[in-house]
């Protein structure tokens, strides 16, 4: 994969204190951009192969960081991001990659040591190229032949909190719970999440700064 072309602008201010905006563009040409596809000589439909594409790529971006008070910071970002294939190409969509996607992550630390997080993924306008129809049905042509036919995916939409204690400066414990909505989605064809998960775990930093400072 190379980047033949690659334009990209974008302005940064402020609408009021401590609340920073940053809006920006980029275009770019990419030879042999790699895109994930169900492999159709596969008898379980479990299994994925790798097809290469030219591109003219267009991302727009807006993301939002406000610091509301000093232990509340807000961030917020969406993008627009447009695949545009040639007409006699051999993709019609960019499989599995979101013409819209959203996230969202709030902090709050309260007397320096506890961090609660709440954050959000959503994702739109995803399509594959597979088996099912929308509903879920086998397609089949005139010869009883299964027919692969782009479909619109589900949306991913993925809601999290999280927890951290600052035990010390250099050792710290987390949990997290994610998909707290317990939506099953599907990032790639058939493969779908876990639905609500939670993660715990311990973070230690071997370097001289803080990891408070590393949060902040």
């Amino acid at each position: 994969t190379r980047t033949r072309i690659n334009i990209y602008g974008g302005i940064k201010g402020n609408l009021v204190k401590k609340f920073n905006y940053h809006i920006s563009a980029r275009y770019a040409f990419v030879q042999d951009m790699a895109f994930f596809q169900l492999d159709q000589n596969a008898p379980l439909l479990n299994k994925f192969m790798v097809v290469y594409n030219n591109v003219n790529y267009l991302n727009v971006c807006l993301n939002m960081a406000w610091e509301v008070i000093d232990h509340l910071s807000l961030n917020f970002e969406a993008n627009y991001n447009g695949y545009y294939f040639k007409k006699d190409s051999e993709l019609q969509y960019a499989w599995y990659k979101p013409a819209l996607d959203f996230g969202f992550d709030g902090k709050y630390t309260l007397k320096g040591k506890y961090i609660f997080d709440l954050n959000f993924k959503l994702e739109f306008m995803r399509w594959a190229l597979a088996p099912r129809d929308e509903k879920g049905n086998i397609r089949y042509d005139d010869l009883g032949n299964v027919c692969y036919a782009p479909t619109k995916m589900k949306p991913v939409l993925d809601f999290g909190i999280g927890f951290e204690y600052l035990i010390n400066k250099n050792f710290s414990a987390f949990a997290t719970i994610n998909n707290i909505g317990c939506q099953y989605y599907a990032k790639y064809y058939d493969f779908n999440n876990f639905g609500i998960n939670a993660l715990i775990g311990i973070t230690y930093s071997f370097g001289k700064e803080s990891i408070k400072n590393k949060k902040k």
